[in-house]
């Protein structure tokens, strides 16, 4: 029983295999890295191709990672967007020296899911009362549930690939800094800004003879 649940939960619901990502950074990096990412920025041209077709990420953050949805242009509605099909999940997870593991799972979207009903009921219910056989107006709506189904899901697929492309794209790149600090007996000195003239100076004096 457990294991038809988890059958019909990933041909229903999710539509991508889970997927594991290493990056070398702090969580808080990833996703300040994931958040700045989903505004486009002459400074981050390298990411362009993230935004084809107005391709727009909006991100969310949660307890123990964060919340990712999509939607592009509709190319003949002046304005429009596309449906919401996918929603991914990231959660975060320590794995030592500065490292996180990254888990992404994508489903698909509750309300998109029950887009799938609507039409196919809709023509189920005339079809029913046409005088066509029993058999055949019992095919014809399986079949329309059945493509009904697989135009939703294989939105969603795309839609979910889209982020979990995005998501990798962005973090391949992140690293936490690490601020050196100066030993005691180093020769290297910051110098105050308002100090920095006087230490100039100083300098140049030293070294004009050289």
């Amino acid at each position: 029983m457990i294991a038809l649940r988890g059958w019909l939960l990933q041909q229903l619901w999710y539509v991508q295999p889970m997927t594991t990502l290493t990056v070398k950074a702090l969580p808080n990096d990833c996703l300040r890295a994931l958040a700045l990412a989903t505004r486009p920025n002459l400074d981050r041209l390298h990411l362009r191709n993230l935004f084809t077709d107005g391709r727009r990420y909006y991100i969310h953050a949660l307890k123990d990672g964060f919340q990712m949805t999509s939607d592009t242009t509709v190319p003949w509605r002046r304005r429009a967007r596309t449906s919401v099909a996918a929603i991914l999940r990231g959660s975060f997870s320590a794995s030592g020296n500065d490292s996180t593991i990254i888990r992404l799972k994508t489903r698909m979207r509750l309300l998109y899911f029950l887009d799938i009903f609507p039409i196919p009921l809709f023509i189920s219910s005339i079809l029913i009362f046409t005088p066509w056989s029993r058999v055949l107006v019992g095919i014809l709506t399986i079949s329309l549930f059945f493509l009904s189904w697989v135009g939703h899901r294989l939105t969603a697929t795309l839609q979910a690939a889209d982020m979990i492309y995005f998501v990798q794209t962005v973090l391949d790149d992140v690293t936490t800094s690490d601020t050196q600090l100066l030993g005691s007996r180093t020769d290297n000195v910051v110098t105050p800004e308002q100090d920095f003239p006087e230490q100039w100076q100083k300098f140049y004096e030293e070294h004009k003879r050289d």
